[in-house]
């Protein structure tokens, strides 16, 4: 017997993505729905001994969910066609999910990278010129943040930043310069 969702079927991919915000909170919605597109960013990574290490990203965000969420993919080494294997050193085949919650005045942030085995769950919310998102205290003692700086429509620069004084202080541990691809 066929049930209705038989009737329209649709693959995985069309049910997951959408063309714009939900219009219930499509203004808060574009606190980064602002970056929907593709992009190609240049990273500096800051290890505590100063090592510098550089690397190259390709990232994507688009909607979902019915335009309730935003997801989006950091991915480096850039593919350009090759595959790169699961445990090379620096590989990050990555993806976030961003969800407003109209409740809080917030956005709830899932980061996900099979290949370092890291989930991360932080808060964000806008502040001045900056988006900043909050992670809780990992099992070193440490926090973490990240923080979109330098917004403009066609450029960002991400700062992945840790505090070992409870946010007295902060460290640059990583910072990405992204340019939009047209």
């Amino acid at each position: 017997m066929k049930t209705s969702i038989d009737s329209n079927p649709r693959s995985f991919f069309e049910g997951l993505a959408a063309s714009g915000p939900a219009p219930e909170y499509a203004d808060r919605l574009m606190l980064y729905g602002q970056f929907v597109g593709d992009w190609l960013a240049e990273a500096d990574e800051f290890a505590a001994d100063g090592t510098v290490t550089r690397s190259q990203w390709d990232i994507r965000f688009d909607w979902v969910l019915e335009g309730r969420a935003i997801q989006d993919l950091w991915i480096t080494p850039v593919r350009n066609g090759n595959e790169v294997g699961w445990s090379e050193p620096g590989n990050r085949y990555s993806t976030t999910l961003r969800i407003y919650d109209p409740k809080i005045d917030a956005w709830h942030i899932l980061w996900i990278n099979p290949p370092g085995g890291y989930i991360t769950r932080q808060l964000a919310r806008k502040v001045g010129d900056e988006i900043i998102q909050v992670a809780d205290v990992d099992a070193s003692g440490s926090l973490t943040r990240w923080v979109y700086r330098d917004i403009t429509p066609n450029s960002f620069r991400w700062c992945n930043e840790q505090s070992v004084d409870q946010g007295k202080s902060w460290r640059l541990v990583q910072e990405m310069r992204a340019k939009r691809r047209r």
